[in-house]
């Protein structure tokens, strides 16, 4: 058991070290952060709610609230956390990678909803209120999202080997 883990914490560790890197380095992801702002406009539009865009920015509302979709709003870190996680768990490559086609997809859903459900809560109850949606509530959200699928990951390896 204590092998298992360590080989585990060995691996997860190496497997971040692109994320760090990206984090180090600053590597921008301005295009999929101007799309990212662009589709979430469209929907607030298609909603009736006013809002635009210039670059990464959206301006939401009648007083043009700006929303900084930073690099960190696109969803990269959640869905590579989930990636390393399970990479670095024990079992079979096939089985990880069917289970990452499933779930990596569904973090990116779950990552839009975020931030769409952010900014619409500024819209109803006010944008001094999206700071703390964001930073605790969804930030809490998505970290017991991504250990709960991991967990998910962990015990269908597990019964998978048990049989």
């Amino acid at each position: 058991m204590i092998r298992e883990a360590f080989l585990f914490l060995l691996k997860f560790n190496l497997l971040l070290i692109p994320f760090y890197a990206i984090i180090h380095f600053d590597v921008d992801f301005y295009p999929f952060q101007t799309f990212f702002a662009k589709s979430i406009v469209f929907v607030l539009n298609g909603l009736g709610l006013r809002a635009h865009n210039i670059d990464f920015f959206v301006y939401a509302g009648n007083n043009n609230f700006p929303i900084d979709i930073s690099r960190d709003c696109i969803g990269w870190k959640s869905v590579y956390s989930l990636f390393a996680m399970v990479i670095a768990s024990p079992g079979k490559f096939k089985d990880k990678g069917r289970f990452l086609l499933i779930w990596l997809p569904i973090m990116l859903l779950i990552n839009i909803f975020r931030v769409f459900s952010t900014i619409f809560v500024g819209f109803l109850f006010g944008f001094h209120l999206m700071e703390f949606v964001h930073t605790v509530i969804w930030q809490s959200l998505v970290v017991l999202i991504i250990i709960g699928v991991w967990c998910l990951y962990i015990r269908k390896s597990y019964f998978k080997v048990k049989r």
